[in-house]
């Protein structure tokens, strides 16, 4: 066989295997680039699709929470009413008479006197009402807070349930 022949023929075997490797080289870039950037769209779309669902459940979290402390500040404003209308009205109840230290009085010792909430003394029953008022204010605010986390729970889908 002749040897130009063969030069040729492994000169044109080259040349083919050498431009087939640059064009599906090429080619293989544009695939891959245009799949990555198909993947990268799909990703965006869905962050921002997640992004205004995380958005609308906030609002409407919040506008929940608003309402629960509109609500629960019309509860402390009665019961602030009511307390200050309770106090009001213990004005007029006597004053704990003061007695020489290590000495009884005379109703102590006689079991009557300050013994019954009609028969407490005014510091007494200031101190009652404060206590059963900082209650009524726990209670409340405890309400607050079961009612916060069950609207929190149902719209995400949380799991255990508040003991009430």
């Amino acid at each position: 066989m002749n040897p130009w022949l063969i030069l040729a023929a492994v000169l044109m075997i080259g040349g083919a295997a050498g431009t087939g490797y640059y064009k599906g080289r090429e080619a293989g870039q544009a695939k891959v680039q245009a799949a990555w950037n198909a993947e990268r769209l799909q990703q965006q779309e869905a962050h921002n699709k997640a992004l205004q669902e995380s958005i609308h459940t906030q609002q409407a979290l919040q506008l929940g929470a608003d309402q629960l402390r509109q609500e629960t500040d019309r509860e402390r404003r009665d019961l602030l009413a009511r307390n200050t209308a309770l106090s009001n009205s213990l004005r007029h109840r006597p004053e704990r008479p003061t007695t020489a230290a290590g000495a009884v009085s005379g109703a102590a010792q006689s079991g009557a006197g300050g013994c019954t909430p009609r028969e407490l003394y005014r510091q007494d029953s200031e101190v009652v009402v404060g206590l059963a008022r900082e209650a009524d204010e726990l209670t409340i605010a405890l309400k607050q807070c079961y009612a916060q986390y069950e609207t929190v729970r149902a719209k995400l889908g949380g799991g255990a349930t508040a003991g009430k």
